[in-house]
């Protein structure tokens, strides 16, 4: 598993749940981390400019590798209720097979 140096991941975690706190962490948003489609976290990194493009590219790869770095950062701000219902969430996807992204 590809890890991300820890200062780096909470500073991810940080932006990312400001980013987006008000939209909600939802099943199917850890439902597209699952399956491999960050492009939304990763543009909205991008735009934050405080990466530069290898950074993000060493983020990316990490992701890709280990989708439940993204999973985490993307619930380091949430309450306990909606981590829960992710980690519920993305149990369920190991455990039986969900349609692709799209799908």
């Amino acid at each position: 598993m590809m890890k991300e140096p820890q200062g780096r991941s909470e500073l991810v975690g940080a932006l990312l749940a400001a980013e987006f706190a008000d939209a909600g962490i939802d099943i199917e948003a850890m439902r597209r981390v699952y399956l491999g489609a960050h492009d939304e976290w990763a543009q909205a990194l991008e735009t934050t400019g405080v990466f530069g493009l290898r950074a993000l590219a060493e983020i990316t790869k990490s992701w890709a590798a280990d989708p439940r770095l993204l999973r985490d950062a993307l619930l380091a701000d949430a309450d306990e209720l909606t981590r829960r219902r992710c980690h519920a969430a993305w149990t369920s996807f190991e455990t039986r097979p969900i349609a692709a992204v799209g799908g």
